[in-house]
């Protein structure tokens, strides 16, 4: 497939108004054999090196898949990251699996380098959301709020995940949260996409109808 990647990350006005830097970070890579990954984390806005901690986990989660041997997009498989069934796993790790690996990763990596830098790791707070895609299907990964929507060959868009949003307003699990790895929304989508859109939640309000979370026509057409 031949992917066309645009990316951009932008202060928001409260942080313009509160002389804080832009927090979001994103990266992506078009592998050898046509799969496009991409990562877009947001920095919690009251953690110090947020925006740190956001960019070492797009770059450790870009860097491990990249050299995974992942499985094809087909189908969808039902791996329970908190009770996996022994029985059923095969000797190759499934997609689910090596997400859930990747988060790890990425996770693992911001926790060393806010200990190397004399920080507790919850100053390098960030959310984070991964996407594999080929010409079968996509998969996403989330932690946090922002989301994931498609446009399949159709024109139909589908949110692939939902904010991870708490009891409150602005609250959210981070990457570096207690039991992160096991609430993460981990999905594969075996549809062709024309077209994927990751954000954080600067944009969710805009690019999607809340509270049913469905993508807003309008923000993503034309």
């Amino acid at each position: 497939m031949n992917w066309r990647v645009l990316g951009a990350s932008i202060c928001g006005t409260s942080h313009q108004r509160r002389s804080q830097p832009c927090q979001d970070a994103w990266a992506t890579r078009i592998r050898d054999d046509g799969l496009l990954l991409a990562a877009v984390a947001d920095g919690a806005g009251s953690a110090t090196r947020s925006q740190d901690g956001a960019k070492w986990a797009v770059e450790a989660a870009i860097a491990h898949l990249a050299n995974l041997t992942l499985p094809a997009l087909t189908k969808e498989d039902n791996y329970d990251i908190e009770h996996p069934d022994p029985e059923s796993a095969s000797e190759e790790p499934d997609l689910t699996h090596l997400l859930q690996q990747t988060l790890d990763v990425a996770r693992t990596r911001v926790i060393e380098q806010a200990e190397a830098a004399g920080l507790p790791p919850r100053e390098c707070a960030s959310t984070l959301i991964l996407l594999v895609a080929s010409q079968d299907g996509v998969a996403v990964a989330q932690i946090g709020d922002g989301a994931a929507v498609m446009m399949d060959e159709t024109g139909t868009l589908t949110a692939l995940t939902q904010p991870q949003q708490g009891e409150y307003a602005n609250q959210t699990t981070f990457l570096t949260s207690e039991g992160a790895i096991a609430q993460a929304d981990i999905s594969i989508y075996p549809i062709p996409a024309r077209g994927i859109a990751l954000f954080s939640d600067g944009l969710q309000r805009l690019a999607l109808e809340m509270p049913q979370g469905t993508p807003h026509e309008r923000f993503f057409n034309p």
